[in-house]
């Protein structure tokens, strides 16, 4: 059975621009029926991780079969060469409906689902279908870490990471990364070379840095992922701060 995309008037489709912050996300996609704020926080979060993937990305989305009975509606889908990967934002936890969902994504040929959860549920309260679909790989559950029993291990991993960035001498050394690799004797010109070692052996540790064959370093793919989201969030940040200002006087 494959699954088939079904725009109806209610499906919106997501664009690179509407995820550039919640903000954004939010005017342009504001549901005035969903009183929820932690759903649609949800739906941003998928539908920005759908198009990091260079998904095409849709709100309430219809999922159709050659069997009626089989057609479903999701929170978020993302189609890229013909596959679905469906987004199911679950703030109240498990129900049927949702079993049901799992279990036509789990017989289909060309779908997968994530589950988002606000917080960590115990295994036994998950249905079979689920059960059999997070084991074959066609569903996983991703549990939005500032929620429940999680948050004092996501909090204590993002600060340690804040930490690391928020060093002069680290950025200095990995702002121009994102343009070409650089070498420890181009970073010795402008920065003291205890501190290049020292710096260079932190930011490898936490998987940010990466040497290639000829001795230089360059960006993880998590490293550019991570500074890119950093540089945003302080660009952000600053706008807010000048605009608050220029209020203010």
């Amino acid at each position: 059975m494959k699954l088939r995309l079904s725009l109806s008037a209610e499906t919106q489709r997501v664009s690179p621009q509407d995820i550039l912050d919640y903000k954004i996300f939010a005017r342009n996609h504001q549901n005035p029926k969903e009183k929820n704020e932690l759903r649609q926080f949800e739906r941003f979060h998928a539908a920005r991780h759908l198009i990091s993937q260079e998904m095409d990305t849709y709100l309430d989305a219809e999922l159709t079969a050659d069997d009626p009975s089989r057609e479903l509606t999701v929170d978020v889908c993302g189609v890229k060469n013909g596959i679905l990967t469906a987004v199911f934002c679950q703030t109240a936890g498990l129900d049927e409906l949702l079993a049901k969902s799992i279990e036509t994504i789990n017989e289909s040929q060309n779908a997968s689902a994530v589950i988002i959860l606000p917080r960590e549920l115990d295994q036994p309260a998950l249905k079979e279908s689920m059960r059999v679909a997070l084991e074959r790989g066609k569903a996983t559950l991703e549990v939005l870490g500032w929620f429940g029993d999680t948050l004092e291990e996501t909090f204590r991993e993002t600060l340690g990471l804040i930490e690391l960035l928020g060093n002069e001498t680290r950025m200095r050394m990995l702002a121009p990364l994102l343009e070409k690799s650089g070498a420890k004797k181009d970073y010795r010109t402008r920065i003291n070379p205890k501190l290049v070692y020292h710096n260079i052996s932190a930011l490898s540790d936490a998987g940010l840095l990466d040497e290639n064959n000829e001795g230089t370093y360059e960006l993880s793919q998590f490293g550019k992922t991570v500074l890119a989201e950093f540089i945003t969030f302080l660009e952000k940040t600053r706008k807010t701060l000048d605009e608050s200002k220029t209020k203010r006087r």
